[in-house]
């Protein structure tokens, strides 16, 4: 078996080349890698709030496995199936990670399978071009090298056609083994184990429950800030600057997290609302850190993604020169599985220095290559002609237009029931919708120690198979209720729980009156 030379799968893309990453020397480490002991020590007090806590979701996954097994051994049941409509994993749900980018990663594990009739000539080309890059043409090596020079430089010419021609600069750019080690590895530099207050991370809610734990395990407190469901899952600003003097009682904010496009919330953040946002953390001297993750979920043409350090950049001096900001991406929310593990974090307006943290300890080190050799492919896509890439450009687009549908059948199904209602999904892979429970239903909750959208969706699960996450998983204002509900199903099996959830609703109303 002969590896073939490096190939390029496409012209060269034009590049503006980028100045060297400096920050102004007054902004160079604000939020980053800085003490929290700035001034006066904050008042002490009982402790702040955290966020929802323990996973509600735990145990109605516990209680449907549970009944996978009654079902498999003969149970009798009003249902034949337990439906899973709470989930964010696209695999899970049916969605497999592209063909071409399953046998270019079977081809580099692989390397006899280079010439093999059953598998697309450029996906043969392609990995025989990884191979090359590859230290003894194999991805069990560490790889850094290829892990730091070639992946990193395709992202930062992918960020530039993202973003509409706005420099990255790829030593500025970390590919690391998917978002949640990498959170770790940045909360971790703006934690200070010797100041007098801890550093603080304010995290969105209703949000997943990943931000404030990855705040835990770094050292911060993680503090809640709440969306404007009224407007959409905004971010209120006004809300923010509360929740921001709040915590200065307890500890030092220092990150503000930000989750675009979001969820459960699927809202999609309008430019207005993204430059409120910048020019707060200017003014409040904080470090944006935007999880934009589900970036190639956005589905709705009226409001495309826009990424935060677009629009920092179009807003300009002084701002585009002194907000941090470092953003995060996914492989797993698009292209591929989040079983590959890969995604990468870019930093702008960070002390270079910083950098050298992420490539000399921590998790963001040496990254699963299988994972960063799909990203790779992801970065750099088949190009017109290629015989792989009408396959290609069609299973993002598949992926879509099952989240449009689904998010307007869900609408249509809901909107009849009065107390049952939704804004608009936008993006992301799941939807929020809001319902009101009975006075007798929160008692009954009450007396059993349950959050009342738990036993919701406990009696939901016993009656009829279905599971949707309650809203109390996510966060929520208090005295409302929520249900998670994945609209990555398969559009009929959507529609199926979806009039088994309004049927049972209307019931648990008549029965709880």
């Amino acid at each position: 078996m002969e590896v073939p030379p490096p190939v390029s799968m496409a012209p060269p893309l034009p590049h503006n080349p980028c100045p060297s990453p400096t920050p102004a020397p007054a902004r160079a480490m604000a939020g980053v890698g800085t003490s929290g002991a700035s001034g006066p020590p904050p008042p002490r007090g009982p402790p702040p709030p955290r966020g929802p806590a323990p996973a509600p979701l735990q145990r109605l996954l516990q209680r449907a496995a549970a009944i996978e097994e009654e079902l498999a051994q003969g149970g009798d049941k009003p249902f034949t199936e337990v439906i899973h409509c709470h989930s964010g994993d696209a695999v899970a749900l049916g969605h497999q990670p592209a063909t071409f980018l399953q046998q270019v990663a079977a081809i580099c594990t692989y390397p006899e399978l280079l010439g093999a009739t059953n598998l697309a000539e450029d996906a043969q080309r392609r990995a025989g071009d990884i191979l090359g890059h590859l230290q003894d043409v194999s991805p069990g090596g560490y790889n850094l090298e290829y892990v730091t020079q070639v992946v990193a430089r395709k992202v930062a010419r992918y960020l530039e056609r993202r973003d509409g021609g706005i420099c990255s600069d790829h030593r500025c750019i970390v590919p690391c083994s998917g978002t949640a080690a990498a959170m770790v590895d940045v909360l971790s530099l703006v934690a200070d184990a010797a100041a007098v207050a801890p550093a603080g991370v304010l995290v969105p809610v209703p949000g997943p429950r990943l931000h404030g734990a990855v705040a835990t395990v770094a050292g911060l407190v993680a503090l809640s800030y709440p969306l404007a469901e009224e407007r959409g899952w905004a971010v209120a600003g006004q809300e923010l600057r509360q929740e921001v003097a709040r915590a200065r009682r307890w500890c030092h904010p220092k990150v503000l997290c930000v989750i675009n496009p979001g969820d459960p919330t699927g809202h999609v953040l309008s430019r207005q609302n993204m430059e409120e946002i910048i020019q707060l953390v200017a003014e409040e001297n904080l470090l944006l850190l935007a999880d934009e993750v589900h970036q190639d979920r956005a589905f709705v043409p009226e409001r495309p993604f826009l990424s935060f350090k677009r629009v920092l950049m179009e807003m300009g001096d002084p701002l585009a020169s002194t907000v941090q900001l470092i953003s995060f991406y996914s492989l797993s929310k698009g292209f591929g599985g989040g079983g590959f593990r890969a995604g990468f974090f870019e930093l702008v307006n960070v002390d270079p220095s910083v950098l050298k943290s992420f490539y000399t300890w921590g998790l963001s080190v040496y990254p699963p290559i299988v994972g960063q050799l799909m990203l790779e492919v992801v970065m750099d896509p088949p190009q017109p002609g290629d015989p792989s890439y009408p396959a290609f450009q069609k299973h993002p687009q598949d992926v879509l237009q099952t989240l449009a549908h689904n998010s307007r059948l869900l609408q249509e199904k809901l909107s009849p029931v009065p107390t049952l209602s939704c804004q608009e999904v936008q993006g992301g892979p799941r939807a929020f919708p809001r319902l009101l429970l009975p006075p007798r239903a929160l008692r009954r909750a009450r007396e059993l120690g349950l959050e009342p959208d738990v036993f919701f969706c406990l009696r939901l699960l016993e009656e009829t198979g279905v599971v949707v996450a309650p809203g109390s998983h996510f966060g929520q204002a208090e005295g409302t209720q929520h249900l998670g509900v994945s609209l990555l199903l398969p559009p009929p099996k959507l529609e199926q729980v979806l009039v088994l959830l309004t049927r049972f609703y209307t019931t648990f109303l008549q029965d709880f009156s």
